[in-house]
This record gives structure tokens, sequence and C-alpha cells, in this order.
């Protein structure tokens, strides 16, 4: 009878044990620059990479994402600097160099293309990642008593 009792609360108990260990989802937040969290934490690029390791897929996706945000950066920041520092120069009262405010808005239209194929392979990436994880995730294990022709019974669903 102990036997049988303690088979009962073995089963009983399935239901709150996982083989795996619950993996938050990574969500992506747009506003003024597209930003990715987990669990509240906002990632950056190479810990994205990073993340994405276990899923070979969603990993592919973000190396080809990885290899766009470098350019991006670069180009981004440069142009950006470039536009800056003629616009601050003439707000003290010196003359516009155009010129140079020319190289920086080349150069941030140069990094348009890479930042843009970034958020693509990006969200590619994520969107995999999140969905191997619902696939890998915990499932739902039913146990029911019945009564049959033979009695009364215990029918377990996985």
């Amino acid at each position: 009878m102990k036997k049988i009792l303690f088979s009962l609360k073995l089963l009983l108990c399935v239901n709150f044990v996982f083989a795996q260990t619950p993996q938050d989802s990574i969500t992506i937040k747009k506003s003024l620059s597209t930003l990715y969290l987990q669990n509240g934490k906002i990632l950056k690029p190479k810990q994205l990479l990073e993340i994405t390791k276990t899923n070979p897929i969603a990993f592919e996706a973000m190396t080809k994402a990885k290899k766009n945000v470098v350019p991006a950066t670069i180009f981004g920041s440069i142009g950006g600097f470039f536009i800056g520092y003629p616009l601050g120069a003439a707000i003290s009262g010196a003359k516009m160099n155009w010129a140079l405010f020319g190289i920086g808005a080349g150069a941030t239209l140069i990094s348009l293309p890479f930042s843009v194929a970034y958020g693509k392979h990006a969200k590619t990436a994520i969107t995999t990642y999140n969905q191997g994880l619902q696939k890998t995730s915990y499932r739902k294990i039913d146990l029911e008593s019945t009564l049959g022709a033979n009695g009364v019974g215990l029918k377990l669903k996985f």
C-alpha cells in the first residue's frame, strides 16, 4: 500500500518538475532607436550573438547582423561628428563649413543600408531564437482518474 501511495504522489508531482530550466525570450522595443531586451536588460550586439549560440539558425542570422553593425556604427559616428561640428561652430558664430557638413551627410547616408541590414538580420535571429524556445519548453502532462469496465484507474497523458 505504501508503494502505491508513493507512486501516486510521485505522479501528481510530475506537473511541477521540468527537465529544462525556463529560458527568457528576447523582446524588441522600438522607439527613437531599436532596443533588444531580455529580463528588462538592454542587450548589445555582442550579447545577442552570445545568447543565440544555442540556436544554430538564429546564431547564423545574428552573425550576419553583427557584420553589418560595425560599418553602420563607424560611418554613422563619423557622419554625426562631421555634421555636428560645423553646426556647433555655426551656432557659436563661425562661418558654416559646408564641405565638412556634406561629408558628414554622405557618411551618414552610407551607414543607412548597413543599419537597415543589421535590424533585419537581428529581427530574424531574435524571432528564430524565440520560436526555438517555445519548441523546447515544457510539455504538459495530464493525470486523469478514469472509470472503466475493469474498475477505477489512472490515465497519464503526455
